[in-house]
């Protein structure tokens, strides 16, 4: 995308004419919007692959509880507090890296 100066180039003294002046501010606003709307949808897909990624470790949690329960013998007890900490820890980690505002 070009920017309004290489638009322009050249032409500089037409900038200057109020009309101009107005659809450059315009134009200006409207790709702030589109800014804004790209971060949106940026959070969007880190806030569904955060919530993947949970309901994944959920699922494998359930998985091991019956495993454990059918085989005790062969599989070790799952530490229910360890994933909640752990789980704590990536939402905190992720809100950081990503500056989600959570």
């Amino acid at each position: 995308m070009k920017s309004v100066s290489q638009i322009f180039q050249g032409n500089e003294h037409l900038m200057d004419l109020y009309p101009v002046e107005e659809l450059i501010d315009y134009v200006q606003e409207l790709e702030g919007r589109i800014f804004e709307s790209d971060m949106e949808d940026d959070k969007e897909h880190i806030f569904k692959s955060m919530l993947q990624d949970i309901m994944n470790s959920c699922q494998e949690f359930e998985e091991n509880k019956i495993l454990e329960e059918r085989y005790p013998e062969l599989y070790k007890k799952v530490d229910a507090e360890t994933l909640v900490k752990n789980l704590l820890n990536y939402i905190l980690e992720m809100n950081r890296t990503s500056k989600l505002g959570l």
